[in-house]
């Protein structure tokens, strides 16, 4: 008998040890399923095949959407920057100083590039990094979330469904580059339970786990998401402060103390992010957002995410431009959904008494409040914007984990009561099923008009939208339909298997986006790693922005925020007058909200605008380059990489002209065609070339087809050879002069056959918009011929020095060297920050990276001021000699910040040692 006892007594014990194992397990489990066609390789989403336009070839697609991840910062920023800032953390180098986009940046305080979320962020060393820290943070987002719910005294089953789906929550999908921040919030909200019951039972300590979780969340990436997180914190500590009775100020106390200790750990990060805010452009932050809501076409999305179709995918054909702009844009500002299921279970929570009734009305309220503030309920807006910095936060967008989090703890609390107190009444079932109908009404009846004109004609996106959001829909009803009857074990199961069933569906189904196969072709790059130098390079689209700072190369294109108010005003002053108030790159399409967009903004007197003028689509990049070569080459610009069928100094304008409705005009010999292009219809500056559209008569033509081109009295001639032009094609005639064509010019020409076999000059229809005085003397009406006038920049050209599928590189005729001296010395680069210079009289040395302030010089190792050079960049005075110069980025400040964040850790650590020997 007493040795059965003792049987019995060892098997309750492991019981107990290991009645977590399976949950654990299985929240391991789940992102590695979700992601299983990635991790075995029978798909690609690199987000560098998609971003940084390299990519030589790619494989087909089961689904034409996005390929696993939606928002492609994740490419644009978080790869490409995570990248540069492990490789310095690897070689010994704290990542504070990017010196590889624009003219130079900070790294670490940029944030978005988790530079300081070590151990993390040594993944993001390969290409395939971020895949891993994404795994790795949804497992830390079941465990946490499981953890946080026992915390609570939620039955295992609750805490375990509550994991998965916040482990296998949207912000992974839409939002990729913020998950940096996920898992640390219920580890907050752990860490004030904790708190809190410490109090209670007037234990030491309790607080230990709050400045990890605060300190984490922070250096996770995204301030936004962190803020909007403390927030989710502070209601939590409001209720539990509320009623906690006697033990509330022991509670206050543990919550101060955790909280001040984790923000002394975070100030390394957060005095230089500061610093920067300070000192740049804020875009849309400097409170524009504050006046951002979405419109009722978005609003299913969060409850039925599928219900336009894959996310990604193009619209249907024949859809209103203004409605796919709505739709594009709710996906990129919203960061999660919630599901049919998550809220039917979140509903029956209100329905029924629990121990956790309260908390669910709490997290009930806060997503009620969050959802007034995405759809524009004028009180809602001004509550969250009265909140500090909140006006210049992107609230829409960084409030889905959150709002997930807290539907997620209701559904786990709706699962507990189930199991304890079991089936629903009759009144609570029609109440819950009453609310969901409401719930789909209210989400579904205002996007009615625009899901009809969405799928008008369109059969296949319709059949996927209605199959998706149909079983969802399906399962929620299921899942509901389960808390009306007894808890069995089969019952538990079949919840557990409709849950789990959708959100492992959910997160998986965008790897179906992803090719089967994809390369990346390098041999561009590897080109430049051979001979760029210190120089830099300008990317018209090809190896984008931020990648080449992945391999160490140094390009002004960037895609950053916040930027550099001093570079940002360099940019629009030297290089593009046009360019995008946040992106400096060559691929981005100029339209009319390149102009009105940065009106708008200005009021706001936030930074930089553009101005042109007001209803005019600017001119692309390239036109801008060409017309500001000298510039780029005086930043260090010492090549251009263009896509491969682009020559981007090359400018070329053909006529309003259809021409593919075309008739023949014969020009025999001493013909002639004279004709007239009108004011202001030609946009370019100069004609170094004009190209005709000819037939041969099969190669009969011969003799020379000669051209005279005149604004004013100023005129310029050509002449091209007919026995070797091609029949159908273009006719090259070089001019022998440039043509210079002030704006608002008219132009006229002759074309001239002297003598030889007739030759056909091809006429095209004229389009409606274009002037009917484009008809030349003697040609049919409304018709004028195929011309192309062909521009390029004065004086030597740039030359092609490498060409592949995937870009062109274009070396230019000079480019200035990052470090140069006056009077001239003799300098020799040892790496990118530091030189040896031999001057035979004392001198300045100017070098072209942008001046900011914690930059610092020593010369032989002796400290040495730096003053301004040029508006943006440095320079320091040398003396005669030979001497040793290098300059080093240390942010203002951070000693102190650093020591001050050291003593935190050491307190932190001290007390927690202390309350372990006193528990004990």
């Amino acid at each position: 008998m007493e040795r059965h006892d003792v049987t019995d007594r060892k098997t309750s014990k492991l019981r107990a040890k290991y009645r977590h194992g399976l949950p654990i397990a299985l929240l391991l489990a789940l992102p590695l399923l979700a992601s299983g066609l990635i991790l075995a390789g029978i798909v690609a989403n690199n987000p560098a095949l998609f971003v940084a336009f390299l990519t030589g070839s790619m494989g087909k697609r089961l689904l034409l959407a996005a390929p696993g991840w939606f928002d492609p910062t994740i490419g644009l920023i978080t790869q490409p920057l995570g990248m540069l800032s492990a490789a310095d953390w690897l070689h010994g180098i704290v990542p504070w100083w990017n010196p590889y986009s624009g003219v130079g940046m900070p790294l670490a305080a940029e944030m978005q590039t988790m530079s300081f979320f070590l151990p993390f962020v040594l993944l993001l060393k390969s290409w395939q990094g971020w895949l891993v820290l994404k795994l790795i943070l949804q497992m830390l987002c079941g465990l946490f979330m499981y953890a946080l719910l026992i915390e609570l005294g939620l039955t295992r089953l609750a805490a375990f469904l509550a994991g998965a789906l916040y482990a296998l929550n949207a912000t992974f999908f839409l939002v990729p580059h913020t998950m940096g921040p996920l898992p640390f919030a219920p580890l907050l909200l752990l860490g004030i339970e904790r708190a809190q019951r410490a109090a209670r039972e007037k234990w030491p300590l309790g607080w230990g786990l709050i400045p990890l979780a605060l300190a984490y969340s922070i250096y996770g990436g995204y301030p936004e998401s962190a803020y909007i997180d403390g927030i989710l914190a502070a209601v939590w500590v409001m209720w539990r402060f509320a009623t906690i009775g006697d033990a509330r100020w022991r509670f206050a106390g543990k919550i101060a103390l955790g909280a001040g200790i984790g923000l002394a750990l975070s100030l390394p990060l957060l005095v230089p992010f500061f610093q920067y805010i300070a000192q740049s452009y804020l875009s849309r932050h400097a409170k524009l957002f504050s006046w951002i809501w979405l419109e009722s076409p978005g609003a299913p999305v969060q409850l039925f995410p599928f219900i336009y179709g894959p996310i990604g995918a193009a619209p249907p054909a024949g859809v209103p431009a203004a409605l796919v702009n709505l739709i594009q844009a709710y996906w990129v500002q919203l960061g999660g959904w919630f599901g049919p299921i998550a809220v039917t279970l979140a509903l029956a929570a209100l329905l029924r008494p629990s121990p956790q009734r309260g908390l669910a009305f709490v997290m009930f309220g806060f997503v009620l409040v969050w959802q007034a503030r995405i759809w524009g309920f004028p009180p809602a807006i001004w509550l969250i914007d009265a909140l500090p910095l909140m006006a210049q936060t992107d609230a829409i967008r960084f409030c889905g984990p959150a709002m997930e989090i807290a539907c997620f703890i209701m559904a786990g609390i709706a699962v507990d009561a189930w199991q304890r107190s079991g089936a629903l009444d009759r009144s609570a079932t029609i109440l819950l099923a009453a609310l969901g109908v409401a719930v789909i009404l209210i989400a579904v009846l205002p996007a009615s008009g625009a899901l009809r004109a969405w799928f008008a004609g369109a059969a296949a996106p319709r059949s996927f939208a209605l199959a998706a959001s149909g079983s969802e829909l399906g399962l929620a009803v299921a899942a509901g339909l389960l808390l009306t009857i007894r808890p069995s074990r089969i019952a538990l199961l079949a919840l557990a298997f409709i849950l789990g069933a959708d959100a492992l569906g959910t997160a998986a189904i965008g790897q179906l986006g992803a090719p089967f196969r994809g390369k990346l072709d390098l041999d561009g790059v590897r080109y430049l790693q051979h001979h760029l130098g210190g120089a830099r390079f300008y990317s018209l689209q090809p190896f984008g922005p931020n990648y080449p700072a992945a391999y160490g190369l140094a390009s002004i294109d960037e895609n950053e925020l916040p930027v550099q108010a001093t570079w940002n005003r360099y940019i629009h002053q030297h290089l593009d007058p046009y360019a995008d108030v946040v992106l400096f790159i060559g691929l981005q399409t100029r339209t009319l909200g390149c102009v009105l967009l940065p009106h708008i903004a200005a009021a706001l007197r936030s930074g930089i605008f553009i101005r042109p003028q007001p209803g005019t689509i600017p001119p692309d990049q390239a036109t801008e380059l060409r017309r500001h070569l000298a510039a780029y080459e005086t930043i260090g610009v010492k090549y251009v990489l263009a896509p491969p069928n682009q020559n981007p100094f090359t400018a070329v304008q053909a006529l309003p002209e259809d021409s593919a409705s075309r008739i023949p005009f014969a020009l025999g010999p001493d013909a002639v065609l004279d004709g007239a292009i009108p004011a202001g219809l030609l946009r370019i500056d100069r004609i170094n070339r004009v190209d005709v559209l000819i037939g041969t008569y099969h190669g009969a033509s011969s003799g020379h087809l000669s051209l005279k081109i005149c604004v004013g009295t100023e005129c310029a001639i050509g002449k091209a050879d007919l026995a070797t032009a091609s029949d159908n094609q273009f006719l090259e005639i070089p001019l022998v002069h440039p043509l210079v064509v002030p704006a608002g010019a008219s132009v006229t020409y002759q074309l001239a056959h002297a003598a030889g076999g007739a030759v056909a000059i091809w006429l095209g229809t004229l389009r409606q918009d274009a002037p009917s005085s484009l008809t030349p003397a003697g040609a049919p009406a409304l018709h004028a011929p195929i011309l192309r006038f062909v521009s390029h920049p004065a004086g030597i050209l740039p030359r092609l020095v490498f060409q592949d599928r995937v870009m062109r590189i274009y070396r230019l005729p000079w480019n200035r060297p990052l470090f140069s001296a006056e009077p001239v010395c003799h300098i020799a680069s040892l790496n990118w920050n530091t030189v040896d210079a031999t001057c035979i009289a004392p001198a300045v040395l100017t070098w072209l990276e942008a001046d900011y302030p914690g930059w610092h010089a020593r010369i032989d190792g002796q400290a040495t001021p730096i003053a301004a050079a040029e508006t943006m960049f440095q320079s320091v005075a040398l003396p005669a000699g030979t001497s040793r110069v290098r300059f080093f980025y240390r942010p203002p400040f951070i000693r102190i910040s650093c020591a001050v964040a050291l003593a935190g850790m050491v307190i932190w650590l001290t007390l927690l040692m202390i309350g372990a020997k006193r528990r004990v």
